[in-house]
């Protein structure tokens, strides 16, 4: 094996692949397990690089598939999207999904609150939002009761109410 075989800057292609390749001194005719290995290793590769680069230049996506739905009390889930370093203790950018028909007590918030409703019906003591508006809540301020009545998914930066 050469100096380049023994290289750590070749992480995109096996070993195998690689002294194969520096060994062939005309075309060789790769095996199709082979040839996806390569294409796979490649694609793994600039999936990686872009992430690293996303990471590194402020920017963090995730996907409407990507993350998990926590399920937080019988019909009502929460999906974390980002969070300031503390977990979920901390401040969140969060999604939550609630089932028709869910209720809970209304809760202080240890940080602002901002919600955006995105689909269906969520009433905050005695206000009732529904798709498009907007609700804001001073830390330490509470609010009434949570309830929907056709269910609801919303956008809110604040704490979890668990």
């Amino acid at each position: 094996m050469d100096k380049f075989t023994q290289s750590r800057h070749h992480d995109v292609l096996d070993d195998d692949i690689l002294e194969m390749l520096a060994e062939a001194q005309q075309p060789v005719m790769l095996s199709e397990a082979t040839t996806n290995r390569m294409r796979n290793g490649l694609l793994d590769a600039i999936q990686q690089e872009k992430e690293v680069n996303a990471k590194t230049k402020g920017f963090e996506t995730l996907l409407a598939h990507e993350g998990t739905w926590i399920e937080a009390m019988p019909g009502a889930q929460f999906k974390v999207l980002h969070d300031d370093g503390n977990g979920l203790d901390g401040l969140l950018s969060y999604l939550i999904k609630l089932e028709p028909g869910v209720s809970m007590k209304g809760h202080n918030h240890p940080f602002d609150e901002e919600c955006l409703m995105l689909e269906g019906d969520l009433t905050l003591g005695e206000h009732t939002l529904n798709k498009g508006d907007f609700h804001f809540a001073n830390a330490g301020v509470p609010h009434g009761d949570v309830s929907t009545q056709n269910g609801c998914i919303a956008f809110i930066r604040g704490a979890l109410p668990i």
